[in-house]
């Protein structure tokens, strides 16, 4: 019986036990173990491969032609293709940047308008209630520069309907209304003040004492602060109403008896 120089898997199992051991496996298959015999079989592979590159080269040139372009033309055109995507790439990082610093700019923008708008709106509101106030103050014969920060301290400015209007608070922030139901306006206030102990000396023609001498820091007729001679020795009253003459611009003077 002639043996076969290379045998499957299947045909080795069917050999007779001693002819198996002239066999050697191989790339899954066995060959007969015999010096002098060249293994064709890497060869073969080979020879199949470089034909099987030589047809794919062959049918990509034939692509390349109906392209109207040679394969190295194809192959530049290729490398320029991934350099744009590449630039594609940095670029969108670029992109990204831009857009943080873009979205960055526009929130200092957005909060620089906002403290404008503060800033606008309390001026409005300043300008409202320093307006009202002296002008409240100055019909009731009263000292701008002494009775302005306590009738500031009593208002507040509201929005209603998109308009702005001056509203007279309590200590705790509410609006005050009077018997009507009315609220309480800044020349309502400027008369309680009037009225009142502790501010009626900064009123023309209110706080004078017994022996027809204005106390301290009280107006006579002529617009002069007068300070009788008693109080004038007190470091404490001369000074209070020296200080009331300066602010209200007008002549101090000590009462001749």
């Amino acid at each position: 019986m002639a043996l076969k120089l290379k045998v499957t898997k299947a045909e080795y199992d069917s050999l007779d036990e001693g002819i198996r051991g002239l066999y050697e496996e191989k790339d899954g298959s066995y060959q007969l173990a015999v010096d002098g015999i060249e293994d064709t079989g890497g060869l073969k592979s080979a020879l199949e491969k470089e034909r099987k590159s030589r047809a794919d080269f062959e049918k990509l040139t034939k692509q390349y032609q109906g392209l109207g372009k040679s394969p190295e033309e194809i192959a530049e055109l290729l490398k320029k293709q991934e350099e744009t995507e590449r630039e594609k790439l940095e670029n969108k990082g670029e992109w990204d940047k831009l857009k943080a610093q873009l979205l960055e700019s526009h929130k200092k923008e957005l909060t620089a308008q906002e403290e404008t708008v503060q800033k606008m709106k309390a001026a409005l509101e300043s300008y409202l209630v320093d307006a009202s106030a002296t002008e409240a103050i100055a019909s009731a014969k009263g000292i701008p520069q002494l009775l302005l920060p306590h009738v500031k301290s009593a208002v507040k400015v509201v929005e209603e309907d998109g308009k702005y209007h001056v509203r007279i608070v309590d200590k705790d922030g509410s609006p005050r209304m009077n018997s009507k139901g009315e609220y309480i306006g800044i020349k309502d206030l400027v008369s309680e003040m009037r009225e009142s102990d502790v501010f009626a000396r900064a009123f023309e023609g209110n706080g004078t004492s017994g022996s027809g001498a204005p106390s301290v820091g009280s107006f006579r007729k002529g617009g002069a602060i007068i300070l009788s001679r008693e109080d004038a020795k007190d470091p404490g009253k001369y000074r209070t109403a020296k200080e009331q003459a300066q602010k209200a611009g007008v002549d101090f003077q000590i009462a001749e008896n």
